[in-house]
């Protein structure tokens, strides 16, 4: 009896102490490999990607810079031998309600192959964030783009082959939304295969397909990306949208790929090619090219059905109808339940919620130990510079938890422990399965050895295989949930996580069958173990130059009063602080605030026209900014409004306030007309304009930036925010 006790309380820990390491070192899966089998020429690609980019400045839409890029851009096209055709027009992009997105672009487009319906689309965007060069987002869609159309060019496909290269897409999806709703080629498309970036390393991520999905499934090539059905839904409920939310309405079969690594270095100066992993790009090649040949070797037609899937290791994958998955589930429940009834009488009742309450304990120690880590450090993004330190912190609180709990259980049964907490998998995933079906691949592959082990278990020579039949489930559900776990982590960055420990607290009771009195040592050495990373946790820097602090300064001039704010991501840093007086604490808006100088106004507003006509009531306006790059029009009191159009187009705009934004040197003269009940209140309007980079004074706060922040997203800029008073109805 001692020594199977002392052979538990081994068993125990090491199990543990394994899957911490498993949970704390890099995950397989979510680097980009580094050897291909492929055909695609990385070189080839970057090496039209370094010409493309040129002095690699940031190139937003409708900008000189980015005049540039495309110059360079249309050059390499024709030197493939390809015929690129220009669609330029101004557009709003109404995607969001209650706001209109407006922008002139100029999107790209030509045929690989010749013309044809029910094409193949290969799209990405050219254009940058005003903060950095976009050597990743998008610049390896466009390089791996040029690339895959030189290798395609004069085969025989079933398929017609099509490129698009949008503009505007940083500005709101403006190009996009242009193609789909006015270019006749957006009629020509039967499937998309896009690519993005949301950092500039990492494995490639298929994570978004159209629904129903089973031709996009089957358009998976080789080399695998990462994908599961898991993280499609995850970021349908988010509020993220590429370009391929703007054609997803024209009804196409569609695969949205993308990188996710250094995703601090994402919309900054650092998104350039000395930090564009070249791994990362000849993975996207491998995989998308792949893509493009399998959508383009069959005609898009016929029934289609919903399937899940997900990648073992980018080794292979695995599908299943997703109407098989849930019932595989189903099923797997319910021998769960028989394995469980056969496990005995004893505390039958209170042993079957022992894991839900470790469950409950793991995740929630973990999400409550990252909420206090967060509480007392200074920083709102702290983890990235060293995650594994987080990692462990996490996965050592869920341990604590967990094992506490079973060491607190007294529960000896080695198969009823784990049969219930694959019980309640099971029913975590068919509770959630109407909102969040890709959940299903957590355990479709599992069940049926849990359903194997129901069934030995009635045979009396195959009893003894039930133990080995719940650990070769443990195993499947290891080789999915890890990789998922990594992918969750660079998704919701590190010091977001925590939730995530739930994957592992799964893994330590499936691996744990005998719990009780036999682990109890266990919770001591985890709590050990998370009282030193949690030490670690608050003592490690923040930031480093390849994880940098968002630090963008803006200097505002709202109605003559001149700022200058920093978001409240962390302390201001002494060196800025030392030329600004900035207040003690931030404001109620999330902004450090120091006094500045002002800025030299040179906006003015003209009224074109100003008619009645009965109960309707029509104000033209020019809004002309000349220097501007941006003008916005938040219009407070919007339900007064019946029409709104901006430079001839009229967005469909629902709700309010109301939000007119305009990128780009079109919008430096934005004429605005604004339709409402001739007698109705006049609505609140703010007017903003937004001009990129900083004057002297700002630049004096910039130079002390440290070398380990960045300007993110607009990047650094000027601001003035000024009311806007439309004119009392004329008399009459």
């Amino acid at each position: 009896m001692a020594e199977r006790i002392k052979s538990g309380i081994g068993r125990g820990i090491i199990v543990g102490l394994i899957l911490l390491a498993l949970w704390t070192l890099r995950p397989f899966g979510v680097d980009a490999p580094a050897s291909v089998e492929t055909r695609f020429d990385t070189d080839r690609a970057v090496a039209r990607l370094t010409t493309i980019l040129g002095d690699e400045r940031a190139h937003p839409t409708d900008s000189d810079a980015n005049d540039a890029v495309e110059a360079r851009l249309l050059a390499e096209i024709r030197k493939e031998g390809f015929a690129p055709q220009i669609d330029e027009r101004f557009h709003c992009n109404d995607i969001r309600e209650g706001a209109a997105i407006c922008a002139r672009p100029r999107n790209i487009a030509f045929w690989v192959t010749p013309p044809g319906d029910d094409a193949v689309m290969i799209a990405a965007h050219y254009d940058s964030v005003p903060a950095g060069p976009g050597a990743a987002d998008d610049g390896i869609g466009v390089a791996v783009a040029l690339e895959i159309a030189s290798q395609l060019k004069g085969q025989k496909l079933m398929r017609p082959v099509l490129v698009v290269l949008t503009d505007a897409e940083e500005a709101g999806l403006v190009g996009a939304a242009a193609f789909a709703a006015h270019d006749p080629l957006a009629k020509r498309v039967g499937a998309v295969v896009n690519m993005e970036a949301r950092g500039t390393t990492g494995g490639v991520n298929m994570f978004q397909a159209s629904s129903p999905n089973a031709r996009d499934t089957a358009a998976i090539g080789r080399p695998l990306p990462s994908a599961n059905s898991l993280a499609t839904d995850f970021y349908e409920l988010l509020p993220n949208d590429t370009d391929l939310t703007m054609l997803l309405p024209l009804k196409v079969d569609a695969g949205n790929y993308s990188i996710i690594g250094g995703g601090k270095r994402y919309h900054t100066p650092l998104d350039n090619l000395a930090h564009l992993d070249r791994n990362s790009v000849r993975h996207m090649g491998a995989t998308t090219l792949s893509a493009v040949e399998r959508f383009a070797s069959e005609r898009g037609e016929g029934a289609e059905g919903q399937r899940v899937y997900t990648d073992v290791a980018r080794k292979f994958l695995l599908e299943l109808p997703q109407i098989v998955a849930v019932v595989v589930v189903g099923l797997g429940l319910i021998a769960a339940v028989v394995l469980y009834r056969r496990g005995g009488t004893a505390r039958r009742v209170r042993s079957a919620f022992i894991p839900l309450l470790a469950l409950v304990a793991g995740t929630g120690l973990a999400i409550g130990v990252a909420m206090l880590v967060a509480a007392l450090r200074p920083e709102a993004a702290f983890g990235a510079a060293h995650p594994v330190v987080f990692r462990l912190l996490y996965a050592a609180a869920a341990l604590t938890g967990a094992s506490a709990v079973l060491a607190l259980s007294r529960e000896e049964n080695p198969v009823r422990g784990t049969v219930a907490a694959w019980g309640w998998l099971a029913i975590l995933i068919l509770a959630a399965f109407a909102f969040v079906p890709g959940l299903t691949i957590l355990a479709a592959w599992s069940m049926p050895f849990v359903i194997a082990a129901a069934a030995a278990a009635f045979i009396p020579a195959a009893r003894r295989a039930v133990p080995w039949l719940l650990v070769g489930a443990a195993i499947v559900y290891l080789l999915i949930a890890l990789p998922l776990g990594g992918g969750l982590e660079e998704g919701l960055f590190v010091e977001h996580a925590a939730p995530a420990t739930l994957l592992l607290v799964f893994l330590f009771l499936f691996f744990l069958p005998g719990a009780g009195r036999t682990t109890r040592p266990a919770p001591a050495i985890f709590a050990a173990i998370l009282l030193g990373a949690f030490v670690a946790a608050l003592m490690v820097p923040a930031y480093t130059r390849e994880a940098p602090r968002h630090l963008t300064i803006v200097h505002e001039d709202d109605a003559g009063k001149a700022t200058f704010l920093i978001d409240d991501n962390g302390p201001v840093p002494a060196a800025i602080a030392a030329q600004a007086k900035f207040a003690a604490k931030p404001d109620d808006k999330g902004y450090w605030r120091a006094p500045a100088p002002a800025i030299t106004d040179d906006g003015s507003i003209e009224i074109l026209s100003d008619t009645v006509v009965g109960n309707r009531r029509a104000i033209r306006l020019a809004l002309v900014a000349p220097s501007a790059d941006r003008q916005e029009l938040l219009i407070e009191d919007g339900d007064t409004m019946r029409n709104i159009r901006v430079n001839g187009d009229r967005p469909v705009i629902r709700g309010k306030p109301v939000y007119i934004g305009c990128t780009g040197r079109t919008c430096r003269r934005l004429e605005v007309e604004f339709e409402l009940a001739a007698k109705a209140k006049l609505p609140e309007i703010s007017w903003r304009r937004t001009r990129y980079g900083l004057d002297a004074a700002g630049r004096t706060l910039a130079a002390k930036r440290p070398a380990t922040a960045q300007p993110v997203h607009v990047g650094n800029r000027q601001v003035w925010i000024r009311p806007l008073h439309l004119p009392k109805a004329p008399a009459g």
